[in-house]
């Protein structure tokens, strides 16, 4: 698709482009295979936020364009924002190992502002470049579902390999695909919904990849995806009553278009009923509730600032279960403090809800706002919000990206038509302070790249300091931090 022309290229399309060829190719494709999935994936991911970093502090029209999305909100907003980055940088500088407090701060910074260039591109040239959005995810369901073919294709073609869950997966864990699966399976339902009747081969195919993710879903025995799609699934129902008829109608026929070729890709092949069916009565067991009540103890002991970002990795912290407690919002408090959850869990709430309200009042003659699209973009924000609670939805590298994809998406349709301007941001003063932070937030997160040199290293040190082999991944797949230094070992309380 040709989203640009020569009036208006500029750094933030060419970081759009950029974004487009990760969703596309990331979940599929092994570009450094001697790292492993999991660092592979953080390793690309480091890369592109580099280059997004650097292309603010290049192009002076991309940052005055992204100073102008940003100015385009609510003044509350704003400092909402500003308070809990600030927040970030003071806990970092008291947590016990800075670095990692810093390095955490500055990937979600470079990822904010990743969704205001998203933001901004979308605002230049709506219609083409959530056309583009839109064909991105169609794209890299079909290359995943021809990953998907080969796999299983050789499954069939050699017997020693098992028609399973492994025959899904391209990810460190069928997990981490499932998030994958969340964020874009309401957008390739609201693709097909989207895309002009006469083009029927196109709709054909764009529903065929939402039937095969659905047959993923089943096959992947997962609950968070299928409780987060139903809640996205009621929750447009609920918002959009009637407009919202069609989505849902494509949705359901594509689950049951789903559902018969599982039966015959999985469990004709040996497969029994799906699990998930079993897993749903298990909501609420297993070891999350422990994950969460040690936040709350964590929170209860630094109320304010917490523990510090990334500190829940932190082996005094938290040592005997996982790396991150399978939950944004836990996570959230645990390691930032009351006040910054409070602030971030308010921008999330009301934010989003003047955003759907906006989306939901859209009419038919908006065109460049592709209201068709609306439905869907609503669906999947609100199930990624719901399996963000239950999962390491914004830990893992992949999903971390998708969240800046689909959040800056929904920036860029946001109070289009407010007559404010960047004008009030346009002054060197914010330039400069906006450089610095982009530039701070790029040298910490590339020095994390020298973390690749001692992978085996640590974890050599994490199997010699715990009685399980199972690795607890975070920034990379071995997540605990400091993990090397027998006195931060020594400091592990014995309990744990």
């Amino acid at each position: 698709m040709d989203v640009w022309d020569s009036k208006t290229t500029c750094g933030s399309q060419a970081a759009v482009l950029l974004l487009g060829i990760y969703v596309v190719v990331v979940p599929s494709i092994s570009l450094i295979p001697s790292l492993g999935s999991y660092n592979e994936k953080r390793t690309l991911q480091i890369g592109f936020l580099l280059v997004v970093g650097g292309t603010l502090l290049i192009s002076g029209t991309t940052r005055r364009r992204w100073l102008s999305v940003f100015h385009g909100l609510p003044a509350s907003a704003q400092w909402g924002f500003g308070t809990v980055f600030g927040g970030g940088i003071l806990s970092s500088a008291l947590a016990p190992t800075p670095f990692y407090a810093f390095l955490e701060v500055g990937h979600f910074l470079l990822l904010f502002s990743l969704a205001g260039i998203l933001a901004s591109a979308i605002r230049q040239k709506p219609k083409r470049a959530q056309w583009f959005l839109l064909g991105a995810v169609g794209l890299s369901a079909l290359l995943y579902a021809i990953y998907f073919a080969v796999r299983y294709g050789g499954a069939l073609a050699f017997p020693e390999l098992e028609v399973g869950r492994e025959t899904i997966g391209a990810f460190a864990n069928t997990r981490f695909f499932n998030q994958y699966q969340t964020w874009t399976l309401p957008i390739l339902v609201g693709g097909a919904v989207a895309l002009p009747k006469q083009w029927r081969v196109a709709r054909s195919i764009v529903f065929a990849l939402a039937a095969l993710w659905w047959t993923l879903v089943f096959g992947s025995n997962v609950r968070g995806t299928v409780l987060a799609v139903a809640v996205g699934t009621v929750g447009a129902w609920l918002l959009f009553g009637s407009r919202a008829r069609r989505w849902i109608a494509v949705q359901v026929a594509s689950m049951a278009a789903g559902s018969v070729l599982y039966f015959f890709l999985f469990y004709l092949g040996g497969e029994a009923v799906p699990q998930v069916t079993e897993r749903l009565k298990d909501v609420g067991q297993g070891g999350r509730p422990h994950y969460w009540m040690r936040c709350l103890e964590m929170a209860w002991m630094n109320p304010w600032l917490g523990v510090g970002p990334m500190h829940y990795a932190w082996p005094p912290n938290n040592f005997a279960s996982g790396a991150h407690p399978h939950s944004a919002l836990f996570q959230w408090l645990a390691e930032w403090g009351v006040l910054s959850t409070t602030i971030m869990s308010s921008l999330a709430v009301w934010g989003g809800w003047s955003w759907m309200k906006q989306e939901r009042d859209a009419t038919a003659r908006e065109e460049d706002l592709l209201p068709e699209v609306g439905v869907a973009l609503v669906a999947s924000v609100l199930a990624g919000a719901s399996h963000a609670m239950v999962s390491g939805l914004i830990v893992m590298p992949l999903s971390q990206v998708l969240l800046a994809f689909v959040g800056g998406w929904a920036w860029g349709r946001y109070n289009r038509s407010d007559k404010r301007t960047g004008s009030g941001l346009s002054r060197s003063p914010y330039h400069a302070i906006f450089c610095a932070a982009v530039l701070s937030s790029m040298l910490v997160v590339g020095a994390a790249a020298k973390d690749l040199s001692t992978v085996e290293d640590r974890r050599e040190a994490f199997l010699e300091a715990v009685d399980r082999t199972r690795l607890s991944p975070r920034y990379w797949t071995q997540g605990y931090i400091e993990v090397r230094d027998s006195s931060v070992i020594e400091q592990v309380p014995e309990e744990d």
